[in-house]
C-alpha cells in the first residue's frame, strides 16, 4: 500500500511539474512579440466560413487587448460614432488580415526588434492559394505587446482612418 501511495505521489508531482512548465512556457511565448503575433494569426488559419473565425473585436476590452492605446482609441471612436449614426464601420474588413473572408494556410511569423520596446512583425501566408504578407508594428506596453500599425500592401490601418478624417473635413458638394 505504501509503494502504491508513493508511486501515485511521484506521478502526481511529475504531472504538476510538467503542467507548470508548460504554463510557464506558454506565458514566455505570449509575452514575446513573436508569441503575441503567432497567437493572433493562428486564429486565422483555415477558412473563415468554416473552421477559422479569427479574433472577435466585439468589445472595448478585446480591442485594447490587441492594439496600442492610440490605435485602440481610433478603432473605438469609429465603432461608437458609426454605430450611433447607423453607418458601417470605416474598417469594413478584419484588421488582422485586411479582408472580410479568408482561407489561410502556410503561416509564418517573423519578428525583428527595432528598439527596446518596439518590434516589426512580418506575417506571411497563402490566402485562397495566393501569397500575402502583412507587416505589423508592435510596441511593448507594460509587460504586453500591442499593435501600433498594420500594413496590407499599400494600405495601413491608420491611413484608412486618416482618409476618413480628411473626407469629413472636405466641404460637401452642393
Amino acid at each position: 500500500m505504501g509503494l502504491t501511495r508513493s508511486l501515485r505521489y511521484v506521478v502526481t508531482l511529475g504531472a504538476a511539474v510538467f503542467l507548470t512548465a508548460g504554463d510557464a512556457d506558454a506565458r514566455v511565448r505570449a509575452s514575446s512579440a513573436e508569441g503575441f503575433l503567432t497567437t493572433i494569426y493562428q486564429a486565422y488559419v483555415g477558412d473563415s466560413s468554416q473552421t477559422s473565425k479569427g479574433i472577435a473585436l466585439t468589445d472595448p476590452a478585446a480591442i485594447r487587448r490587441y492594439f496600442s492605446p492610440g490605435l485602440a482609441s481610433l478603432i473605438l471612436d469609429d465603432s461608437l460614432s458609426e454605430r450611433a449614426r447607423g453607418d458601417a464601420l470605416v474598417l469594413g474588413n478584419d484588421p488582422f488580415v485586411g479582408r472580410d473572408r479568408w482561407d489561410i494556410a502556410d503561416l509564418t511569423v517573423e519578428v525583428t526588434p527595432t528598439g527596446p520596446a518596439k518590434a516589426l512583425g512580418t506575417v506571411s501566408f497563402t490566402n485562397f492559394g495566393q501569397p500575402e504578407k502583412v507587416v505589423v508594428e508592435l510596441l511593448k506596453v507594460g509587460a504586453d505587446w500591442r499593435i501600433t500599425e498594420i500594413k496590407w500592401g499599400p494600405l495601413t490601418l491608420r491611413s484608412i482612418y486618416r482618409l476618413m478624417w480628411q473626407a469629413t473635413l472636405e466641404p460637401s458638394p452642393r
